[in-house]
């Protein structure tokens, strides 16, 4: 990166004439992960236990009288599972 300014500031070119293949012009990757049972068996696991903790929460709120709504803590992890959910599913 120095060297580079210097050459610019000075108004030299470099050296040799192989300076320009010294540095990396492309990268491709082309492998794709597989999808992973294991994780997905992880991600189901996860929506069963999401899901019977908001039918808890919804029982305890209406059970116990408490003064909110369930949707302020159910709609959040709904929005985050999903979101996670997304992210691995659509992943390349």
């Amino acid at each position: 990166m120095f060297a580079n300014l210097l050459h610019l500031i000075t108004g030299s070119s470099p050296a040799s004439p192989e300076y320009n293949r010294a540095f990396v012009q492309d990268v491709a990757v082309q492998s794709v992960e597989p999808r992973s049972r294991r994780v997905e068996r992880a991600l189901i696991l996860g929506w069963v236990l999401i899901i019977m903790k908001c039918v808890l929460i919804a029982w305890a709120i209406s059970h116990y009288r408490i003064p909110i709504h369930a949707t302020w803590i159910v709609a959040p992890t709904l929005a985050m599972a999903a979101i996670c959910t997304v992210i691995y599913v659509r992943r390349r």
